[in-house]
């Protein structure tokens, strides 16, 4: 049967009366166009790049390179293939990520700390300094400790020494690298020294989880010295010291100036913005739960561990994620100072291969895929913080 345009109308209305049935139509919609309009963006490039005589096609990732990278956290050549090259680029990306980030947040909590301190001196100069990382663009703080680092830093033969251990040039860092004999691992003395390690290991944990309750740590750090003393001499780990030779340094691991420039500034652009979530954080706290722990008898360091920072990660976590997420987008500057992050290899790939839309989707989904997975990491470890009601 037939039904007449206000029967129509009523029907529609009936199955819009509800909220959540509104909400689920405008969803459909907002859908809806989306798709339409990435449809109409892909169909338009699809058909430019067609008046072109080109076509997107992954394929080209297999062939050869044919460029070196300075910079590499695995095996690579110019023999080997663009997608071999852009994955190199991805693991330095990620690898300057989670040293900015540990740089920055360490630096970020000390500095909101002193801000918050009894010393007016610390504090006037933290000050300074969140305002001065905040009003400056990042590219101009990174040329900045670059040409610091190369004007100021000694040539290799007169680098800064650290107890010959490590060496600070314009070269860069050079410091040793650890070597593992993995043919003594199945040795008695070696599972001796292993066993004794991990029941160290465990006491130190447990040192450390009641240091707030006043157990001190020098009493477990010379049973940790003794075992690292048995595995140093079971010969399974070994040093290769860096030495000068000719006109470098030769053995050890390198950190180069183009890294050591970003991650310095990287670090202190953005601990400045740790500083001010950490002092935030901290701010939000009420005092009543901090006079509470002195009722209780705590001291100061057991309200901190306590009381102010685990109510206070409540808050700092969402702030924390953006900055995190904005470090790893920031590291793409890297391209200033001549570091082979994956927007450089992209630049790189494209300029001998003339596919940028294909090398630039690559490069977005790599970024996408990273960033998401350190949100949803990060939204976790929120969730698990925060205080659930009854």
């Amino acid at each position: 049967m037939r039904l007449t345009m206000p029967e129509r109308t009523q029907r529609y209305g009936r199955l819009l009366a509800t909220r959540k049935a509104r909400q689920n139509a405008l969803q459909a919609v907002v859908l809806t166009a989306l798709a339409l309009l990435v449809w109409m963006l892909l169909s338009n490039l699809i058909e430019n790049l067609s008046a072109d005589g080109a076509r997107i096609d992954f394929s080209f990732l297999l062939n050869e390179s044919g460029f070196d990278v300075n910079e590499t956290l695995i095996a690579y050549d110019a023999g080997s293939s663009y997608l071999s090259a852009l994955l190199v680029g991805a693991l330095n990306t990620v690898h300057l990520t989670l040293v900015g980030l540990v740089c920055s947040t360490a630096i970020g909590v000390l500095v909101g700390l002193l801000q918050l301190g009894d010393i007016k001196i610390l504090r006037i100069l933290c000050r300074l300094y969140v305002d001065s990382m905040r009003n400056l663009p990042k590219l101009l703080i990174l040329l900045a400790v670059y040409v610091l680092l190369v004007l100021e830093l000694p040539v290799a033969r007169e680098a800064i020494s650290f107890f010959d251990l490590a060496f600070l040039s314009n070269r860069g860092l050079n410091f040793p690298a650890v070597e593992i004999d993995y043919g003594l691992l199945t040795e008695p003395r070696t599972l001796l020294a292993a066993a004794l390690f991990l029941l160290a290991f465990s006491l130190a944990w447990l040192a450390v989880r009641r240091l707030v309750q006043g157990i001190f740590l020098r009493r477990f750090l010379p049973i940790l010295f003794l075992v690292a003393g048995l595995i140093l001499t079971t010969g399974v780990v070994g040093f290769d010291i860096p030495e000068f030779a000719g006109f470098n340094f030769e053995g050890g691991s390198v950190v180069s100036i183009p890294f050591l420039s970003l991650a310095v500034a990287l670090s202190v652009y953005h601990g400045a913005q740790v500083a001010e979530v950490v002092r935030s954080g901290i701010l939000s706290v009420p005092k009543g739960q901090v006079e509470a722990g002195r009722a209780l008898g705590l001291s100061p360091s057991q309200i901190s561990w306590l009381i102010v920072l685990p109510l206070a990660l409540r808050v700092m976590i969402p702030p924390l994620t953006n900055q995190y997420l904005n470090l790893l987008k920031n590291t793409s500057i890297g391209l200033a100072v001549g570091y082979s992050d994956l927007v450089s290899i992209m630049n790189t790939s494209i300029n001998q291969t003339f596919r940028p839309v294909e090398l630039m989707l690559v490069t977005m989904t790599v970024y996408l895929v990273i960033g998401i997975a350190a949100s949803v990491a990060l939204n976790v470890f929120n969730r698990r913080v925060q205080l659930r009601e009854r």
